[in-house]
């Protein structure tokens, strides 16, 4: 049974049953700070749970996506961690509770799927004397139910909000997989035979911060079942290992949701699947990262240094890794438009965005992987010596830039160990001076708070709280001062910089970075020249400092004119504010039309000329809400904020540094809008100087088109579009003679029939234009049912005849060409492009079109159809 069948098959059951289904919402939970991504099917439903919101319907079901990075270093070892997955969950906002949660999951299980009942077991909490009843009322007899403490059978969302027990379903691969002990059951130390395929949640209390549990309003039931899981359950791939095959079990990952990826790399490196323990963790590994990064761009997560954004990162890293093991040949981001069409048709932002994904996961690849070669060569010269000191960890990290937990990862595979507690101390000693400061750099006024005093002064005379060097280069120290004029980087603001000066020496700070309730300012001194009680004075350089600013306070005039001009929804979703430029992230279904965005930037440049009065206040955070001031819904605040406003307009919760008048900004200049994720679009401004200088630059390139084209300014677009119809005309008169050229053109033509359609290869000499025509006229051999692919050097062309196009989409031909071809490539409909392949590599390349036919050709997709037989 395929995932996609799985899939429907669980929403129609619970359709049938009177729930609403309801879309996966995003891995980026909305207005919840609590969490970081979306860790199960009930998190867009706990506003109901909480009586927040009333729910506009009493039962519902999803198949929501869902990320969760605790197990990371369990992927790929076994046969069911992963880091992102798919729940299937039904829901009820107090309409029904155990009563009908047990027997529909019982239901589903056996009626529907037709698993054997003997092999189902029930895990319950030990004061949860109703749902045992109900689970032997419904058919598991009393043997079969074990009873756990709050370990395993009590859920919550996070570590606040709506929680309960919950009772979970086991699924026995059998006694050969077992452990042999006699109390082998579900939850067992010993052995994996035991699979947990279902979570029943019982919601019926609400935690607060304090762990105190009150009683909610409405009882609920929130399920979770992964589709990953049940799919290998139901086509018998264990997930478990006999005790006398010690090689990891395939499990989930031989399905369908991960085999194309598997025989992706598999083939892209000659490393085939199954043939080594070490390589088979690998290309598992690669399958679910590719999966779990190409979900989260798609959701508008970026890498980052902290945050969502850097549990990304380390995903990406991580598969690196065990890219390289596999040789030069493996890349993660070659898997992305793999993901895209195996998941695409479910969550078509993965395949909306799936070449934009491609380019961030291939450019976070290169930005690593010198670090990644340096990282690996010396940390096997180290693992050669049998030992891992602290300090190697942390040079590792702090020079090269390598991961401490892939240290560990890769250290733990060669049986070394690593003392990550003594590493967190030497990272807190750097990292956090101000308020933790240890060991030999101890300092008599180490580990105070640093007081930021640089809204209202840019020079002070402070006292040095802490120096220490930078590991790997003798010219630098990290430096603490008791108060800094310094702003450290935060809230999408770049960090100030300046420079300390004493004793008529003087030093440039490079960087200011937060740590902790400290602030770090990385500075161009060997630590020996200063120490902890000596006085310096510290001195922003105001010019940078002011163009900083006048790009912030740009960015908050333009995200009320986002809101004013498209709605409420445009709202924020990151930034980052440079000296010369600015970004600005915020979320919006669709591009902006032309008289969209001419409207925000007349808005913003009109408020700029109002020279509006800035202000700034400090309120409890829910007054500040009240007074309409905006908030991010991703940003976690204290009790007392600060508010930032200009005039009665833009009025936003900020740290940030900003001018006194809107005035003081000039002018502001927009200089792109593009999508950077599904629902997520970024806007590149220039403000004041940066404004200017990029005006001249227009004017500059216009001046010099007019004088290449001999027209004025104002005729430039006239005389451009004249030249566009000249070469469109000369390009008819070449394209008649090259459809002249193809329709004579035969050489080197392979036929192949697959099911009833035929497959052409056409190999000519002809350059990238030509390609499509030379398909066109091979295709017209196939009556009309037929796919053609013409190679002409290193690059390629796709045609799929129009009644095969839905079923046989052009891009996914070219991907799958191009996956043993190599290069890159895409399609819309039936006509598909690519370039950049090996030649050698062709008639392999057409095998695996011929496959990819014969495993995704078929009749149309009926509805959901009840099966006749046992487990496949």
């Amino acid at each position: 049974m395929t995932s996609a069948e799985l899939r429907q098959r669980f929403l129609n059951f619970f359709k049938e049953r009177d729930h609403k289904v309801l879309p996966s919402s995003s891995l980026i939970p909305f207005g919840d700070p609590t969490l970081l991504f979306t860790s199960a099917g009930m998190v867009q439903f706990k506003p109901y749970f909480l009586g927040q919101a009333n729910p506009p319907y009493p039962r519902a079901t999803t198949c929501q996506k869902v990320f969760r990075a605790v197990d990371i270093d369990l992927v790929g070892t076994d046969g069911h961690h992963l880091t992102f997955f798919e729940m299937l969950g039904n829901f009820s906002f107090g309409d029904y509770f155990k009563e009908k949660a047990i027997p529909y999951a019982y239901e589903f299980l056996t009626k529907e799927l037709r698993l054997e009942e003997r092999r189902l077991w029930a895990g319950i909490h030990n004061d949860d004397d109703e749902s045992f009843a109900i689970w032997v009322k419904t058919g598991i007899p009393a043997e079969r139910i074990r009873r756990f403490g709050d370990e395993y059978n009590f859920w919550a969302a996070g570590p606040t909000g709506p929680c309960g027990p919950d009772s979970e379903i086991h699924y026995d691969w059998g006694e050969e997989y077992g452990c042999g002990r006699p109390d082998c059951g579900p939850n067992c130390e010993h052995c994996d035979r035991f699979l947990e395929v279902w979570n029943l949640v019982f919601m019926q209390w609400n935690r607060d911060a304090s762990g105190k549990r009150t009683d909610l309003e409405r009882k609920g039931i929130d399920t979770g079942m992964g589709l990953e899981r049940i799919t290998a359950v139901v086509n018998g791939y264990p997930t478990a290992h006999k005790p006398s095959d010690p090689k990891a079990p395939s499990g989930v990952f031989q399905s369908d949701l991960f085999q194309p990826l598997i025989r992706h790399w598999a083939e892209q490196t000659g490393r085939a699947y199954g043939s080594n323990p070490q390589t088979d963790i690998s290309l598992k590994v690669l399958a679910d990262h590719a999966r779990g990064s190409t979900l989260l761009l798609a959701d508008g997560v970026t890498p980052a240094n902290d945050g969502r954004g850097y549990v990304l990162r380390r995903l990406i890293r991580r598969a690196m890794v065990h890219a390289r093991r596999l040789g030069t040949a493996a890349h993660l981001y070659s898997g992305v438009q793999i993901v895209a069409r195996v998941l695409g048709g479910v969550y078509p932002e993965a395949r909306k965005s799936a070449d934009e994904i491609q380019e961030v996961i291939r450019s976070e690849e290169e930005r690593f992987s010198i670090a990644l070669r340096q990282g690996t060569e010396r940390l096997q010269g180290l693992l050669e010596r049998g030992t891992l000191s602290p300090q190697d960890v942390f040079y590792l990290h702090d020079t090269l830039g390598f991961p401490v937990e892939l240290t560990a990862e890769l250290a733990a595979e060669q049986g070394v160990s690593v003392d990550t507690a003594a590493v967190e101390r030497l990272m807190q000693e750097q990292r956090e001076r101000g308020r933790a400061a240890t060991g030999s750099f101890a300092a008599p006024l180490a580990g105070r708070a640093t007081r930021f005093v640089g809204y209202d002064r840019l020079e002070v005379d402070s006292t040095i709280t802490d120096i220490f060097p930078v590991a790997g280069d003798a010219g630098l120290a990290d430096v603490f001062l008791h108060e800094t004029p310094f702003y450290a980087e935060r809230g999408g603001q770049t960090a100030d910089t300046g420079w300390f000066s004493w004793d008529h020496q003087k030093a440039q700070v490079i960087d200011v970075q937060p740590q902790g309730a400290a602030i770090r300012h990385r500075v161009e001194i060997s630590a020996d020249r200063l120490k902890p009680g000596d006085r310096v004075h510290a001195e922003v350089d105001a010019r940078r400092r002011q163009a900083i600013a006048v790009h912030h306070s740009a960015t908050h005039l333009l995200h009320r004119a986002l809101r004013d001009v498209l709605g409420e929804q445009a709202t924020q979703a990151g930034s980052s504010v440079q000296p010369d430029y600015a970004t600005f992230d915020f979320k919006f279904p669709r591009a902006m039309t032309p008289e969209e965005l001419d409207r925000v930037s007349s808005l913003l440049n009109e408020k700029i000329r109002a020279n509006l009065v800035r202000r700034i206040e400090e309120l409890p955070l829910d007054q500040a809400i009240a007074t309409g001031a905006v908030a991010l819904f991703d940003e976690k605040y204290g009790d007392l904020v600060r508010v930032v406003s200009f005039g009665d307009w833009a009025r936003e919760l900020c740290g940030g540094t900003h001018v006194e008048r809107t005035g003081e900004i000039g002018f502001a200049l927009i200089s792109s809008d593009r999508s950077i994720g599904a629902g997520v679009r970024r806007i590149e401004m220039r403000a004041g100087a940066a404004a200017g200088r990029q005006v001249r630059e227009y004017e500059r390139v216009l001046a010099q088109l007019g004088e290449e084209l001999r027209a004025a300014p104002g005729e430039l677009p006239a005389r451009v579009a004249a030249l566009q119809a000249e070469v469109k005309s000369l390009e008819k008169e070449s394209a008649n003679l090259r459809q002249r050229l193809a329709a004579g053109g035969t050489s080197q033509l392979e036929e192949v029939d697959v099911d009833g359609v035929r497959l052409l290869l056409q190999r000519v000499d002809a350059g990238e234009k030509d390609l499509l025509i030379f398909a066109d006229h091979a295709l017209s051999r196939a009556n009309g049912n037929g796919v053609a692919i013409v190679v002409g050097g290193r690059n390629f062309a796709v045609k799929v005849a129009s009644p095969l196009a839905d079923r046989l989409p052009a891009n996914d031909l070219v991907q799958a060409f191009r996956q043993v071809a190599g290069g890159k490539g895409g399609g819309r409909g039936p006509v598909g492009q690519g370039g950049g392949i090996d030649p050698e590599r062709v008639g392999a390349a057409f095998k695996s079109v011929q496959e990819y036919v014969r495993e995704h050709l078929g009749p149309l997709p009926g509805p959901p159809h009840k099966r006749d037989g046992g487990p496949q």
